[in-house]
């Protein structure tokens, strides 16, 4: 061998491999070829925690590895494939939560009212909260007026006497057509502890048996007016009526009542007038109402039918054209409720539904609620066809309710006429009214259309017609009046903790908390997404540098 073939021997690298695979390049060449060499071929080796490497910032990934078998070994979690699949999963779902949150998912299932879950088991046993108050007026100048001495009649008011209003909801079946029937019973119970006037104190009221039968009967013929006058005589009836607070309510009977029901039974379809045994003898009603998806969130538990008809007895489509459709009973209300829309109340006692209308936003145990309040012109008259007028013609201010009550002439009101309609004065003295006593709303929260606080609050009153036409000088005196018998508030006073609650968290809660997790879970989602577009980058950008030194290691060594 000659010296410069000795030379190149002697500057060929030359490598040695140990029994624990780690490599030994030794090279007498001065430079940097044993730097690229082990470069090249050096292979290590991480026993780092999987979860700890796809978390923490010194991932393989991250800082440009080579990629090898071990590599390739590692668990799912930190595969670059999955890595990719959960990332673009994460912010599929994440995008899907915005459009549909949690909250439109709850308010949704809401609509099917399946037994089992809260909304149905609140609704078909609703809470205790409803307070029933009634207030009888007295009149105190009864001999004055019928002697000439007062031109009115004055009253007072008395009360409130208490009850709960207990709702019962049964008989429940859902139909094919996406509504759902049951039955609905109201009844009375007498709260001793809440009531502080005496049931047996006696007050003096008009004769309402008395003054309705000759109401009905003012247009009949002469025979049968002098036959009432007769009969009125021989029972000594009064055209007033000493009674106990009780009677009045419950158990008002004149024997002048049992001789007209033998002798005229259309004419008297109860011997009891009873304001309460009145409104609550017949209180029981099969009610259909629409849920499902189909109807969506403006028409949910609006009634479809009542009782299988679209009207309350008494009325029908050939004389009055508005139905019962699109009413509730105010136990609930549609979801995602406007500050445009008019809600309907159903209150059977006074034989219609009534329109409330948005007034104002509030805050209710910490929840943001809209208040709707009754219509002042609820009870005006309308052109063309009203279902409520009477003949003669009622003013505004007065509901005609006497098909509900079998042709008993009561009218409802406004407490007091609070609104102006009519004028308090007009018929009798002694009332007083307040816009904050005697108006009626509803504080509903507006997404899901739960009621929070209602009051309603109507007057039951007597319409006398012309009496004139009797002998008797004292019906001339009660010729067209309309007199205040009793008021009565109905008040849902809040609702249950758990109810409370659960809207509270619904409303107030769920939104932020949706939108922090769903925000987290796309930022989650884009960085797996683009860690692994920085890893490829990195492998790329290694492997050129790997195919650079090797090539550049060849030369070297050729």
């Amino acid at each position: 061998m000659n010296d410069k073939d000795s030379k190149m021997a002697e500057e060929v690298p030359t490598v040695n491999l140990d029994d624990t695979g780690s490599q030994d390049a030794s090279t007498d060449v001065e430079g940097s070829n044993r730097d690229s060499l082990n470069s090249l071929l050096n292979k290590t080796k991480d026993s780092k925690n999987c979860l700890k490497d796809c978390t923490l910032g010194t991932q393989y990934s991250m800082i440009c590895d080579d990629v090898t078998n071990e590599t390739k070994k590692r668990s799912f979690c930190c595969n670059t494939t999955s890595q990719t699949v959960w990332g673009m999963i994460l912010i599929s779902l994440s995008i899907s939560g915005f459009i549909f949150t949690p909250q439109d998912l709850m308010l949704w299932e809401k609509l099917n009212m399946r037994p089992g879950l809260p909304p149905f088991d609140w609704w078909s046993d609703p809470p205790d909260q409803v307070r029933m108050r009634m207030y009888v007026f007295n009149v105190t100048n009864h001999d004055r007026f019928l002697s000439g001495a007062d031109d009115k009649i004055n009253v007072e008011e008395i009360g409130p006497i208490v009850y709960l209003e207990k709702l019962l909801h049964y008989n429940i079946s859902f139909n094919d057509n996406g509504t759902m029937t049951y039955t609905a019973k109201r009844f009375l119970i007498y709260l001793p502890e809440e009531n502080s006037i005496n049931l047996n104190s006696t007050i003096i009221v008009p004769n309402l048996a008395v003054l309705g039968i000759a109401s009905r009967i003012h247009n009949e013929n002469f025979l049968i007016r002098a036959l009432f006058s007769m009969m009125i005589r021989t029972h000594s009836a009064e055209l007033f009526a000493k009674k106990t607070i009780y009677q009045f309510m419950w158990d008002n009977q004149e024997s002048v009542l049992e001789t007209t029901k033998a002798l005229a039974h259309h004419m008297v379809p109860t011997t009891n007038m009873g304001v309460l045994f009145s409104i609550y003898t017949d209180f029981t009603d099969d009610v259909t109402v629409k849920i499902g998806p189909q109807w969506g969130h403006h028409n949910f538990f609006k009634i479809d039918q009542f009782g299988q008809k679209l009207q309350l007895k008494g009325y029908d489509l050939d004389t009055c054209p508005e139905t019962l459709i699109g009413s509730t009973e105010g136990v609930m209300y549609h979801q995602r409720l406007s500050k445009d829309d008019v809600l309907l109340y159903l209150r059977k006692s006074i034989c219609r539904a009534m329109p409330l209308g948005f007034d104002q936003e509030v805050i209710i145990d910490n929840v943001p609620v809209y208040r709707y309040n009754l219509s002042e012109h609820a009870f005006d008259r309308i052109n063309g066809t009203d279902c409520y007028d009477s003949k003669p013609s009622l003013p505004n201010g007065i509901s005609d309710t006497s098909k509900c009550y079998d042709g008993l002439p009561m009218v409802a009101s406004y407490p007091h006429f609070y609104t102006g309609h009519p004028r308090k004065d007009t018929y009798v003295t002694g009332l007083i009214p307040d816009k904050e006593k005697h108006n009626s709303y509803v504080l509903v929260e507006p997404l899901t259309g739960t009621p929070f606080r209602a009051v309603a609050r109507m007057q039951c009153n007597i319409q006398v017609q012309d009496l004139s036409a009797f002998s008797d000088p004292n019906f001339h005196k009660f010729s067209n009046l309309i007199i205040p018998l009793s008021w009565i508030e109905y008040s849902q006073e809040g609702l249950p903790w758990y109810i409370k609650y659960f809207i509270y968290f619904l409303v107030v809660i769920l939104p932020p908390v949706t939108t922090l997790l769903l925000t987290g879970t796309l930022i989650l989602g884009f960085y797996f997404l683009l860690k692994q577009i920085y890893r490829k980058k990195c492998v790329r950008r290694k492997l050129v540098t790997k195919v650079f030194e090797t090539e550049t290691f060849l030369k070297v060594t050729n």
